[in-house]
């Protein structure tokens, strides 16, 4: 009964690869983390997301985006990162009236030169609570079991909590 009050998504990133879990419900999504941005009338609309996205590539009013892709930073466009994490999330969070916002473990698992600093740490802090998130954890260390993300255990021989 409680897993009805709680909705709780694990969120991997890499710069070509994103993946969301909705614990509760089981729904996994993972796909490029790439969208076509089309252009009318002077706003921005998302086309279409994932590798899909890159069917659209080359048509008129359509620009093609990673927010994620950056050779030096983990987040390369906020905007464009916050939008895409946002399409994913609503692959796998439940249609419901009564929706909660979910609490977003969010877990970088590119290879960084040292550890991610506090502004990086605070931008995807800033980009979970952006895309809907009420709690926010960043995550960094050994990919969590779904028995360690259900009951919110962060062990630290497995890593560490950078946020909060």
């Amino acid at each position: 009964m409680l897993k009805y009050f709680r909705s709780t998504i694990y969120v991997r990133i890499k710069a070509e690869r994103l993946s969301v879990l909705h614990l509760e419900s089981g729904k996994a999504f993972t796909d490029e983390p790439t969208l076509a941005i089309e252009q009318r009338n002077g706003k921005s609309y998302v086309a279409e997301i994932g590798h899909q996205a890159n069917a659209k590539a080359g048509l008129p009013n359509i620009t093609i985006a990673n927010g994620f892709k950056h050779p030096r930073t983990p987040i390369a466009d906020f905007t464009i990162a916050e939008m895409t994490l946002k399409h994913f999330l609503r692959q796998v969070i439940p249609r419901s009236i009564f929706a909660i916002s979910p609490t977003l473990i969010m877990h970088p698992l590119e290879g960084y030169a040292g550890d991610l600093t506090q502004v990086e740490i605070r931008a995807f802090a800033e980009l979970g609570f952006g895309a809907g998130g009420r709690t926010v954890y960043v995550w960094q260390g050994a990919e969590l079991s779904q028995a360690e993300l259900r009951a919110l255990q962060f062990l630290p021989a497995k890593g560490q909590v950078l946020y909060p």
